[in-house]
């Protein structure tokens, strides 16, 4: 029989690293593939390879494969390649199947590496079956849907493209496809991929869906909830929802009680992340309220925009509901304490800076104060935006960006990895792309985190200063005055963002004291201005005052601001103020507007779950407490003046 081997390597997945998931796609197609009896026959499964360890290594051990197939994405294609030309080297009569994400739909893959032999395009359930008994018996590969392969030494064939219409194939979990993993390797924790429909209704341009075109599809309900199970009794700790729009479904609420159901019984698994609906907007407030009871989704809903501008919208096919209608859904979360994060993307076609600083600080003006992403524009092989006709249009400039790994050792990855990154278009040159960079992460930290949330909300309320102004403002100051300590870190995330706009390499930054581990821009800055709180605030004061806030609100809201923040070893901060600045803030941040009071008393702010050291702060609040949530002290009491 043909020895065949499945390679799906995560990011994550290595020997230093105790934690990985399960090679899903790998086990989808192998599930599909033997439910055909030519394979059954003709093939025998040696095995995943999920790891990433040396290629070599990796190699050496294959006991004379036949095919080997492997799933790309964009955090392991390199590896793929790098594994496969090995393997091709060691066995030149072994078949190399390259699909996933990240193949392009040309022939391009094909021409630059000659050991891949066949690439599969779009969903490879059928498609896998149908190659694997291609190969094994007539050897005529023209029927087989959504391939490409050599016909000579410089030409390729593309067979037709067919989609799949159903989704009733084998679940890899409830057919013990990854039963042998789980009991070969007792010292790593598992995660999963939940998988309950596929496709996407909507053709965003920015997203390999969209030409894909596909409708949505569902898995049936009771194979799903059997997997949940499945992921319960096995101790898988963290879940990750491959839908594109859960909630969409009124189903979606039978399949989170079955989720919340297992995790009350059983504490697995322990974590749930889920890309929530765009537009049932009701579903996806029952079902994070489900996950709330239970602390299950510490992400929250997604209240997704990607650009605020009508102009970048239509040219990325996509529609946003009006300001309003986020302004009241965002009360509505906050006044339930229920978390919630919105998305914007930096570098889509039609983007100015101005449009994009703008765009960011309209979340803060309908109420999301807390935790936003700002993902930098990836070009993805399979979508819209990756064809040539829409680069040429838009002007849109890529490069190859290193793809690190925050929140693991500063070590680089023998086999690095890359995205394609869009640092300009024709209305957004390379510099402003560079400063609407840092001031992303600049504002993550000052309102996000909330380093200076209390001084940008009052002068907005108050002093109708613009969240824009303000924000962009400290840029200016910044870098008029380089000396500083706060600018100091500035001119790092600059540096940062300058050296990926060349494709010159992408800055590890570290903060000392949590040892060699690497950190965003943003909770970089925040962990050294927390360390260093008394001069980051002596730095800012300055541009402050040059608003001309009255002398005694400035001075209590410095106090306040400097005090509510967490930071190691702190459990307790007690300050006497003149104005009710935290019931202020507090209303503002469910859109309850209204003057601040004047009303001496004494602030006593307590942190619930005070961390003992840097090292567990960064790992508990920065990293899994999304700093947004988690910055700020949590048992507030408020006592009246004492007459001292």
């Amino acid at each position: 029989m043909k020895n065949v081997y499945f390679v799906q390597v995560d990011v994550s997945a290595t020997y230093n690293h105790q934690n990985a998931y399960l090679p899903y796609t790998a086990g989808v197609l192998a599930a599909a593939a033997w439910e055909s009896e030519i394979v059954k026959r003709e093939y025998s499964f040696k095995g995943f390879i999920f790891l990433r360890e040396n290629v070599n290594e990796v190699a050496e051990r294959l006991e004379n494969p036949a095919v080997v197939a492997f799933s790309c994405y964009s955090w392991n294609t390199e590896y793929n390649k790098a594994l496969a030309g090995e393997i091709k080297k060691r066995f030149p009569a072994c078949v190399i199947v390259f699909g996933g994400h990240n193949v392009p739909d040309d022939f391009t893959m094909l021409a630059e590496n000659p050991f891949i032999d066949f690439l599969c395009h779009g969903e490879g359930e059928d498609t896998t079956r149908i190659l694997f008994e291609a190969l094994a018996t007539h050897g005529d590969f023209s029927k087989v849907p959504n391939i490409s392969y050599r016909t000579g030494d410089s030409s390729f064939n593309r067979t037709e493209t067919v989609c799949q219409k159903t989704l009733d194939y084998p679940s890899p979990y409830l057919n013990g496809w990854f039963d042998k993993i789980i009991d070969e390797h007792p010292d790593i924790v598992f995660n999963a991929i939940l998988e309950t429909s596929r496709g996407c209704p909507n053709q965003c341009a920015y997203c390999d869906w969209g030409l894909l075109k596909s409708r949505v599809r569902l898995f049936p309900l009771e194979r799903i909830v059997a997997e949940v199970q499945w992921m319960s009794d096995h101790k898988v700790a963290f879940v990750w929802g491959a839908d594109a729009n859960f909630g969409m479904f009124d189903r979606d609420l039978e399949i989170a009680d079955a989720l919340v159901e297992v995790k009350k019984k059983t504490g697995y698994p322990e974590r749930m992340r889920m890309n929530y609906a765009k537009n049932n907007f009701e579903n996806v407030f029952a079902i994070v309220k489900k996950f709330k009871e239970c602390d299950f989704d510490r992400i929250g809903a997604t209240l997704s925009f990607q650009s605020m501008s009508p102009e970048v919208l239509k040219n990325i096919g996509r529609t946003n509901r009006d300001l309003d209608f986020y302004k009241n859904l965002l009360a509505k979360y906050n006044k339930e304490h229920m978390k919630t994060y919105s998305e914007l993307i930096l570098g889509l076609p039609g983007e100015t800076y101005d449009s994009f600083i703008s765009g960011l600080c309209t979340l803060f003006e309908i109420g999301q104060h807390y935790v936003f992403e700002i993902y930098g524009c990836i070009l993805l092989p399979n979508s819209m935006m990756g064809q040539k006709d829409y680069i040429k249009k838009f002007g849109i400039k890529t490069v190859r960006s290193e793809l690190i790994r925050p929140h693991f050792q500063n070590e680089a990855f023998a086999v690095p990895e890359y995205n394609q990154i869009v640092v300009e278009t024709n209305t957004m040159s390379r510099e402003m792309y560079v400063r609407a960079t840092a001031f992303a992460y600049l504002v993550k930290s000052f309102h996000g985190s909330g380093l200076l949330r209390a001084f940008a909300v009052y002068l907005y309320l108050v002093m109708k200063v613009p969240y824009k102004t303000f924000y962009d403002g400290i840029i200016d100051y910044f870098e008029n005055n380089p000396g500083l300590f706060a600018s100091k870190l500035y001119f790092d995330i600059k540096e940062h963002a300058d050296r990926l706009s060349l494709g010159s390499g992408n800055t590890k930054l570290v903060f000392k004291h949590c040892g060699d581990v690497i950190w965003e821009d943003h909770e970089y800055y925040c962990l050294n201005a927390l360390n260093r709180i008394d001069e980051f605030y002596e730095d800012l004061t300055p541009y402050i005052k040059t608003f001309h806030i009255d002398n005694d609100v400035f001075n209590d809201l410095l106090l306040y601001q400097k005090n509510i923040l967490r930071k190691p070893d702190e459990a307790k901060a007690e300050i006497d103020l003149n104005y009710d600045i935290h019931t202020f803030l507090s209303d503002a941040y469910i859109n309850d507007f209204h003057s601040l009071d004047k009303k001496k008393h004494r602030l006593v702010m307590k942190d619930s779950n005070p961390m003992p050291d840097w090292e567990t702060f960064g790992k508990q609040v920065v990293w899994y407490g999304r700093m947004g949530w988690a910055s700020y002290k949590d048992n507030i009491e408020i006592k009246p003046e004492t007459g001292n």
